[in-house]
C-alpha cells in the first residue's frame, strides 16, 4: 500500500467510526490531495459500510469544479419525515429541486435535451447536512467530499412529471420554518438552470460508486439559504408545480440518524 492509499484508508477509517459514533475530530494530515482521492474515499466508505447508493448530489466546489456526493438508499426517506438530533447536535437544512432518473446518465459532453429526456419526474426534496467531521471552513473542501459532501439524509417530497413544460429556473420556492415564512422567491438556484449542474458533473465524472444510474435520486443545489438547526424544528416547503415537502426535527437522548419517514 503505498502513501496515498494508506491516506485513503485512514480517512475512510475515521468517517465510518465518526459515523458509527456520531461525531469525529478532523486531522489535517488524513485531507485528501486531490478529488480523485476524495472520491476513491466515498466508494471505501460506502464499501465498509454496506451502504447501497440511492441517488447523487451535484454540485460546484469553491473552485469552480464540479463535484458529486453519494446519497445512501437507506437515507432517502419519503415526506414527512422526522429527524431526531441529541442536545448539542445540528444538522443544516436546504431545500432543493430533485429529479429521479428513469436511464443511466454516462459520463461525457451531454447536451440537455439529453439530460432532461433521461429523467422521469422533478422532487421537491429537503436535504440535511452535517459532515462527520465537520463543514467548510473547519475543514477543507475535500475532506467534505471525501464524506460525501456532508450528505445526512435526503427528504422526498412530491414530485411531478409535467416538469419539462416549466421553465425551471423560474419557478417560486416557499420554506416556513416553525410556521414563519423565511423564504419566497422565484428561482434562486446558484446556476439558474437546476438541470445545469448534472451536465457539469457528466462533463468531468470522476466518482468510484458507478455514475448516475436508472432510478436514482439526483439532487442538484440549494434554493433557499442554507439553515441551521440545533433543536426542535419543522420545516414545510413548496415548489411551484411540483409540490410539497416536510421535515420534523425533534430532541432526543440519542442521535438517531438517517431522518425516519411518518406512519
Amino acid at each position: 500500500m503505498n502513501a496515498q492509499e494508506s491516506q485513503v484508508d485512514a480517512l475512510a477509517a475515521r468517517l465510518v467510526d465518526a459515523r458509527r459514533q456520531g461525531h469525529g475530530r478532523f486531522d489535517a494530515a488524513l485531507a485528501p490531495p486531490d478529488a480523485a482521492a476524495a472520491m476513491r474515499v466515498q466508494r471505501e466508505v460506502a464499501r465498509r459500510l454496506g451502504a447501497r447508493i440511492g441517488g447523487w448530489k451535484v454540485g460546484f466546489a469553491p473552485d469552480g469544479v464540479p463535484f458529486a456526493g453519494p446519497l445512501y438508499q437507506d437515507a432517502i426517506v419519503r415526506s414527512p419525515a422526522t429527524r431526531r438530533l441529541t442536545p448539542g447536535d445540528h444538522v443544516i437544512v436546504e431545500v432543493e429541486l430533485a429529479f429521479r432518473l428513469v436511464r443511466d446518465l454516462p459520463p461525457g459532453d451531454t447536451p440537455r435535451a439529453d439530460i432532461v429526456a433521461a429523467i422521469g419526474e422533478a422532487i421537491v426534496g429537503i436535504e440535511l447536512i452535517r459532515g462527520r467531521l465537520g463543514e467548510p471552513p473547519a475543514v477543507p473542501f475535500l475532506a467534505f467530499l471525501a464524506d460525501n459532501a456532508g450528505n445526512d439524509g435526503y427528504v422526498t417530497g412530491s414530485a411531478g412529471r409535467d416538469f419539462r413544460s416549466r421553465e425551471l429556473s423560474l419557478l417560486r420556492c416557499r420554506l416556513s420554518v416553525d410556521g414563519t415564512t423565511v423564504h419566497d422567491k422565484a428561482g434562486g438556484h446558484p446556476q439558474g438552470d437546476p438541470i445545469e449542474p448534472i451536465r457539469a458533473y457528466l462533463s468531468r465524472a470522476n466518482d468510484a460508486l458507478g455514475g448516475l444510474r436508472a432510478g436514482q435520486v439526483v439532487t442538484t443545489g440549494s434554493l433557499t439559504t442554507p439553515f441551521r438547526a440545533e433543536g426542535a424544528t419543522r420545516f414545510e416547503a413548496t415548489i411551484e408545480g411540483i409540490g410539497a415537502v416536510r421535515l420534523d426535527l425533534a430532541l432526543s437522548a440519542a442521535r438517531e440518524a438517517p431522518p425516519s419517514a411518518a406512519p
